[in-house]
């Protein structure tokens, strides 16, 4: 696990800070927001391509220094892990929900995706229904118990035929 401090690059007058714009649209958000539904299982692949092809996963960490864990919330009634296709996105959601201040740095963890896939039965057993990507953006999801399976088909050489 890396743990990671963001530093924060918000302007100082906190009037700014509110009245910013969400961060710029990323490749995800394009994919998820082409996504017609489950049934689109085309652009679902692209979507789960490209979020498994990045190079790390970020989580906002909450807990005491040195036990540190991802953050999780309720959505919809099913435990959730926040995660997020950048620092910086990260950042943006703790300020916005007043998880922290908008001159206070981010206590991060980034972890690859592989590392997250291989521990889906800890978060099954833990009630963690699945991750959030991006809750304020795009909000796109994969339960807990789907990590291997959706890996598996968008990493496999078959696959990328």
């Amino acid at each position: 696990m890396n743990e990671a401090t963001v530093p924060s690059s918000e302007p100082s007058d906190p009037a700014a800070s509110a009245q910013r714009d969400l961060p710029a649209e990323n490749e995800t958000d394009r994919l998820a927001a082409q996504v017609t539904g489950p049934e689109d299982q085309v652009g679902m692949a692209a979507l789960w391509r490209v979020t498994m092809g990045l190079d790390h996963w970020w989580f906002i960490a909450v807990g005491d220094t040195g036990a540190e864990s991802p953050a999780a919330a309720e959505i919809d009634g099913q435990l959730m892990l926040l995660a997020f296709t950048s620092s910086e996105r990260a950042r943006d959601f703790a300020v916005r929900q007043q998880m922290i201040g908008p001159d206070e740095d981010l206590h991060a963890i980034a972890l690859p995706p592989t590392e997250v896939v291989e521990s889906n039965e800890t978060y099954t057993a833990a009630d963690i229904h699945g991750l959030m990507f991006d809750p304020h953006i795009s909000g796109y999801f994969i339960p807990s118990e789907q990590l291997p399976v959706v890996w598996e088909a968008v990493t496999s050489p078959a696959d990328q035929a």
